[in-house]
């Protein structure tokens, strides 16, 4: 999209490096002490390149725009068709790297629809890319399902914590691997070595809601059990809630299920739902404007408030949420997916607003509302 807040996707040149794979972009030609990934000189003339290349890149891209989009030592992937995206950036307001596709669940809202095939090969480049990023803050990690490689996933945590430990983790996950006892305890171990929090969805508190939003029987019996486990082994956690037509008048009592039976539960997010993937097949199904559960949200929020389960508002532009809510939204869209319609640009909160999806545009777009 043309106008979301930070590019990441470029087009690359018949005479750049093209070959695909993982790589990490230098802007000056200095010493690499640890090179986790190969490198690649990116330039914006090709006038400052020498005659020959020094042997610490594998390649030189030349593309003014990419350059002046990224910091040196940013991560991106090229792939089979010469487009290259920035995947780790230190401009980026979020980042996040998706260490697999696969899922053992099958979400009506997924925004990254599983496969098939085995694709472990994503945890291995994806901690090279974490200790070649070298952040010194937190990065998402997402799929499909992270915890579904069980070893390869604690080799994974284990290679963060020795070669990338100023960097700190979020880890969504559908919390179904934590009802395994024994792995959850190995997960504790390592969690005690590094910062590391785990992102937990909890849709309902009836069984058979939780299930069929997140198709797959008996998957509520497992998440819960995992967040008990998680909770007793000290694992910190974030409980996500998705308000769709199916649950959203349910949060009340599922603020309450989370206060009574959890523990380490270290901040609610309510998420409102994005026009990507499966929810857009499953749109008129699913979408719920907010004003049909304003008073259910109230509830929720301010209940979770005083049991101290620090709720968030995630994905709502503010002029979409009452005035008492609004100190609990923030701006959570990644910035290479964030716009603001023509409509907010006289908005007297456009500042504190988290906007809108690019994905939006279209049928899904929920039109700006005037802030009295």
């Amino acid at each position: 999209m043309s106008d979301v807040l930070r590019p990441d996707t470029f087009s690359l040149n018949d005479d750049d490096f093209t070959q695909s794979g993982y790589y990490q972009l230098r802007k000056s030609e200095r010493i690499i002490e640890t090179r986790f990934l190969e490198q690649i000189l990116l330039v914006d003339d090709k006038k400052i390149i020498s005659e020959q290349l020094s042997d610490n890149f594998v390649g030189v891209i030349t593309n003014n725009s990419l350059y002046n989009s990224i910091e040196d030592g940013d991560i991106v992937t090229i792939n089979n068709f010469g487009q290259l995206r920035v995947i780790l950036s230190r401009r980026a307001n979020h980042n996040t790297l998706l260490v697999t596709e696969r899922c053992n669940n099958r979400c009506l809202f997924c925004s990254q629809p599983p496969r098939e095939e085995r694709d472990d090969w994503l945890l291995t480049y994806s901690a090279q890319a974490l200790a070649a990023f070298d952040f010194d803050g937190e990065v998402g990690i997402s799929g499909g399902e992270p915890l579904l490689y069980g070893n390869e996933f604690l080799n994974f945590l284990e290679f963060i914590a020795k070669y990338a430990p100023k960097t700190k983790l979020h880890i969504l996950t559908n919390g179904r691997a934590f009802s395994d006892l024994s792995f959850t305890k190995q997960i504790a171990i390592r969690s005690r070595q590094m910062q590391i929090t785990f992102g937990v969805p909890l849709y309902s508190v009836k069984p058979s809601v939780h299930d069929g939003l997140v198709g797959a029987s008996g998957a509520y019996s497992e998440t819960v059990l995992g967040i008990v486990n998680a909770g007793n082994s000290g694992i910190g956690m974030e409980v996500r809630f998705i308000p769709t037509q199916l649950n959203a008048f349910e949060l009340p009592m599922v603020v309450e299920f989370i206060s009574r039976v959890f523990s380490s539960v270290v901040q609610l997010s309510i998420m409102n739902l994005e026009a990507t993937g499966w929810a857009k097949r499953n749109w008129l199904k699913l979408q719920c404007d907010t004003e049909q559960y304003v008073e259910k949200l109230k509830e929720g929020v301010l209940s979770a408030d005083i049991m101290g389960l620090n709720p968030t508002l995630f994905n709502f532009p503010l002029c979409h949420l009452p005035d008492s809510l609004r100190s609990y939204a923030v701006k959570s869209i990644s910035d290479w997916k964030n716009y603001y319609p023509d409509e907010c640009s006289l908005c007297q909160l456009k500042n504190s607003c988290g906007g809108y999806f690019s994905s939006s545009r279209g049928k899904y777009h929920q039109n700006p509302r005037r802030i009295i």
